[in-house]
């Protein structure tokens, strides 16, 4: 795992490319580790064999794995993945049980290989809005800067105004809360809701000033649940009420998905989203 020393997993890693060794590790070790086989005997025999029992998010770390960690250099070496079906969940979407007994075994590969790079062109245009998002920040940024060097002071203070403004007290607030499942199946979704969200904020401003309403009376609240056996700090995270999304985003960076074998806290979701009204 990520916790073994660097001196034991060294040796862990050369002792598994020996006959008769069978060895566990984490996903982590699929990218950037090396298991050279020096062990005639085992090539004779076909050389490493490695088994994946994750469907990889990414084709090129399912390449890492299949590849680096089984035949290097010319080397014999055999693959195989076997899937838990519960944890196809992500790729499959929220109906996987039913789904699934519909793929025959010879397409099942082909079908959730497809799904994924769906899944994954998705990602690539969430993290296109973000990165568009941020050139605009950053592009403000540097007009600041501009601003203090040249010692604009009315662009300075428009700027902070504006940075630092908050949600008018006097005006009707609109508020959303954004409930998501964070166990480690959703975490493709996470992701692009982390990604996004300084783009629905943008729209929702759009709409707010055609409709002649204050910008700032939006605000939203993220909150993920995840299962009741993942710890108190854990099962329920909150932000604050937030106006900008950049503020929400910053939030949002710090949740990562994780769990996803027990029963899932929803109710516990979902209370919380009824004391907030």
């Amino acid at each position: 795992t990520e916790q073994t020393s660097k001196e034991e997993r060294e040796l862990f890693v050369k002792r598994s490319s020996t006959i008769g060794k069978v060895t566990l590790l984490t996903r982590t070790f699929g990218r950037g580790t090396d298991f050279i086989c020096r062990n005639q005997q085992l090539l004779l025999n076909g050389g490493i064999h490695v088994l994946q029992t994750f469907f990889s998010e990414e084709l090129s770390e399912e390449y890492q794995i299949m590849g680096r960690r089984t035949a290097r250099q010319g080397d014999s070496g055999s693959f195989r993945m076997i899937l838990l079906d519960k944890e196809l969940e992500w790729v499959l979407g929220s109906n996987w049980n039913k789904i699934l007994p519909k793929i025959t075994v010879t397409n099942l590969y082909s079908e959730l290989h497809k799904q994924r790079t769906t899944k994954y062109e998705v990602k690539c245009k969430s993290k296109e809005l973000s990165i568009e998002q941020c050139k605009k920040e950053h592009n403000l940024s540097k007009e600041f800067m501009k601003s203090i060097i040249e010692s604009k002071i009315e662009q300075v203070k428009q700027f902070l105004f504006i940075q630092n403004k908050g949600p008018n007290i006097n005006t009707t607030k609109s508020r959303t809360i954004l409930l998501m499942d964070a166990t480690g199946s959703m975490s493709s979704l996470l992701s692009a809701a982390k990604d996004t969200v300084c783009t629905m904020f943008e729209r929702v401003s759009i709409i707010l000033k055609e409709k002649g309403f204050d910008e700032n009376c939006f605000e939203m609240q993220f909150v993920v649940y995840r299962d009741y056996d993942c710890g108190l700090d854990k099962i329920l995270e909150c932000s604050n009420w937030e106006s900008k999304g950049s503020n929400l985003r910053t939030f949002m960076n710090r949740i990562n998905s994780s769990g996803g074998q027990g029963n899932e806290a929803i109710e516990i979701g979902l209370w919380n989203a009824v004391q907030e009204v």
